[in-house]
């Protein structure tokens, strides 16, 4: 049985962190290069340590109890070999993480000050017209996905509040981001506001509104489209329809932001992809959403758009839960190859099926399509590329869709805004030099059906590949799970970095820490900030209790031999509350067997740890003889039964230090030692 598989790769990809030769960077010592684990006996009592090397072959062994104080080093386009590790010991790297603390904390206030200043904007409050909106719902062809649900009704709670929606809906290609829309603009249009909806290209102008006119056909709402497909007496009628308020919905690409499109009552603004749009379309951007609700739908976002949700100054809502019987694209990665494209053309049009070949330059497509027509001479193939004659372009499409030939020879016009289900091949040439986004996207135009679809990746040679565009492509082909977009998106983060959270460059500190570490600290410092403190070498460490029970508490190889299942596990230890590390126990017996006692101690460490966490305790050191327990100096322990304990048992219990209480006291099993730590805080707390 392949033990990984059963695990939730939803989380199982973000937990699993680290891999032998990975750098790592922790909060006391700096960067550091992972090299394995390594059991190790010390006084009798064996345990997994985390081997970590540091500069002059220096070895830090990090006990798993410990997880916390490291996170993954990367930064923006990195290159391993220009990574210099720190020297253990050394001031250099305390030093240096003072000033990125500061820096971190002054990032998080302009946020909270970000946050603060659009919660105070003051928007329309939609009122939820309940019977016609049920009316509308019901129309819908298709039951929603348990998150479809879940996203719709948080834009509902938005859109109900005086304060401006500001929505990011994270969901893969074809999971239902459009019907949320829908909803959204009927809400806004019950309460005679009118509808914007952006998109990038002429195409998926098109598209939606196709598909807007099927779904409001039984209703009494105006819906026009404004794109390059409309001559200039068109355009100018839907102007002035729009001035007057005869248009509920328009639907077009930046050329509703222009300056003579003048709104007569605009409540919703639905932007599609969003990062597709240009610096100086986005200052246009601003200027329509002023004081209007916001909706954006993505299915992978940037990392800009990604981290901007991760840290509040975006409200995020994802949609990860597949159609019913829809099937993940398999996707394949080789070398350009003519036999194997060969096969791919032949494979589809077998079972009388359409396909993609993406040839992403327009001045050599011709070329590309003779040379596709002497691989495969009895395929239809026609071009499609954004410089076309609009109105040849428009029937192209169109003609594609109705199956009346075999394959498209394109660029990358259709990454978005083509949804043809008998498509189910796409074929892409030099597929490194596309990001993460672009590449899930071009994939997403696939698997529209029930039918197995094919992406086939075509890069350079292989020794040509930067590290950068190697990784990508090992994020697109290993994460083929339905819903990944959000997964591919985190990927994309690290790859890349965040860019520019607020417009300020903070690249410079992202990159001397780590993506990973930054954004741990940002939410952190944003946290403390909102409760009146701030983000200091201390209160990083302030809610992540250390215990050292002196005890064999460890998961043997034995048990779980794979080296990054038993990491996943001890982090998840280490990381829930104690109900979660109850379901935790269920999983690992029902898929390991019964629990070594190194198992059961471990558990109970985290038990303790969870509740130690909770009082305020910073340390637990104990064995047989006794030992310390340090507090934070901000603790929640219960002083009358503490004080009564100090009173009652002088000769055990004494305080060395401000937050140090010293303890004597002997046990004669781990057991005991174990049962005296979690009564001493039961009647602490």
């Amino acid at each position: 049985m392949n033990i990984t598989k059963n695990i939730d790769v939803k989380n199982f990809s973000s937990d699993i962190e680290f891999i032998s030769g990975d750098f790592i960077i922790h909060i006391d010592h700096g960067i550091g290069k992972y090299i394995g684990t390594k059991f190790i006996e010390t006084s009798g009592i064996k345990n997994e340590y985390m081997v970590i090397q540091y500069a002059e072959n220096d070895i830090l062994y990090l006990p798993f109890t410990s997880l916390h104080l490291i996170s993954k080093y990367k930064k923006n386009n990195y290159d391993s070999n220009l990574i210099i590790l720190d020297k253990l010991g050394s001031d250099t790297w305390k030093k240096y993480s003072k000033k990125i603390i500061k820096k971190i904390n002054d990032i998080a206030v302009e946020i909270l000050d970000n946050a603060s200043e659009r919660l105070s904007k003051k928007g329309f409050s939609f009122e939820l017209k309940f019977n016609k909106y049920k009316l509308f719902c019901n129309e819908c062809n298709f039951d929603l996905t348990q998150d479809q649900n879940k996203a719709i009704l948080e834009v509902i709670d938005d859109m109900k509040k005086s304060s401006v929606m500001n929505r990011l809906i994270c969901g893969d290609v074809g999971f239902g981001k459009t019907e949320i829309a829908m909803r959204a603009a009927f809400i806004a249009i019950q309460n005679k506001k009118q509808v914007s909806l952006l998109t990038p290209t002429t195409l998926l102008s098109q598209q939606h509104f196709d598909n807007f006119k099927l779904r409001f056909k039984k209703w009494p709402i105006k819906i026009s489209i404004l794109s390059r497909f409309l001559n200039k007496k068109e355009q100018n009628k839907v102007i002035k329809m729009i001035l007057i308020g005869e248009i509920d919905i328009l639907i077009g690409t930046h050329r509703i932001l222009q300056k003579d499109i003048i709104w007569k009552d605009l409540g919703l603004l639905i932007i599609d992809e969003e990062h597709r749009f240009g610096v100086s379309q986005k200052e246009c951007i601003k200027t329509v959403r002023t004081g209007v609700d916001v909706l954006s739908l993505t299915a992978t976002p940037i990392p800009r758009t990604l981290n901007m949700a991760m840290n509040g100054l975006r409200d995020l809502s994802i949609i990860s839960t597949p159609p019913k019987y829809r099937l993940p694209v398999k996707t394949f990665i080789y070398e350009y190859n003519k036999d194997i494209i060969k096969k791919a053309i032949k494979n589809e049009l077998s079972r009388k099926g359409q396909i993609y070949y993406l040839h992403n330059n327009i001045s050599t497509i011709n070329e590309t399509s003779k040379i596709l027509k002497k691989i495969a001479p009895k395929v239809r193939i026609k071009i499609s590329h954004s410089k076309m004659c609009k109105n040849l372009l428009k029937k192209t499409m169109q003609d594609f869709k109705e199956n009346k030939f075999d394959m498209l020879v394109c660029t990358s016009i259709i990454e978005t805004g083509i949804d043809i289900a008998n498509a189910n091949t796409i074929i892409i040439e030099k597929a490194n030099q596309f990001g993460l986004a672009q590449l899930n996207q071009l994939r997403g135009r696939v698997g529209r059906s029930f039918r197995q679809a094919y992406a086939y990746l075509f890069t350079s040679k292989s020794n040509s590949l930067n590290e950068n565009s190697k990784k990508r492509l090992e994020a697109i082909s290993s994460i083929n799970k339905l819903g990944s977009g959000f997964s591919l998106s985190i990927n994309d983060l690290e790859i890349r970095g965040s860019g520019e959270l607020l417009g300020s460059k903070q690249s410079g500190k992202i990159n001397s820490i780590g993506i990973s570490l930054y954004n741990k600290l940002l939410k952190k410092s944003i946290k403390l900030i909102k409760s009146g403190k701030e983000l200091s070498l201390e209160t990083i460490k302030e809610n992540f209790t250390e215990v050292n029970l002196n005890i064999p508490a460890f998961i043997p190889d034995s048990y779980i031999p794979d080296v990054s299942i038993r990491l996943f596990y001890y982090k998840k230890f280490f990381s829930e509350t104690k109900s979660e590390i109850n379901n935790l126990k269920n999983i690992i017996t029902s898929k390991f067997g019964k629990l070594p006692k190194s198992v059961c101690y471990l558990i109970e460490i985290a038990y303790i740890r969870q509740k130690a966490n909770f009082i305020g305790i910073k340390i637990i050191n104990i064995n047989f003889k006794g030992g310390f327990v340090e507090f934070n100096k901000n603790n929640s322990i219960n002083y009358e039964s503490f004080i009564r304990l100090l009173k009652n048992y002088p000769k055990i219990y004494k305080i060395i230090s401000q937050t140090k209480l010293r303890i004597k006291y002997l046990t004669k099993s781990h057991e005991e030692k174990i049962d005296y730590i979690k009564n001493f805080l039961n009647y602490i707390k």
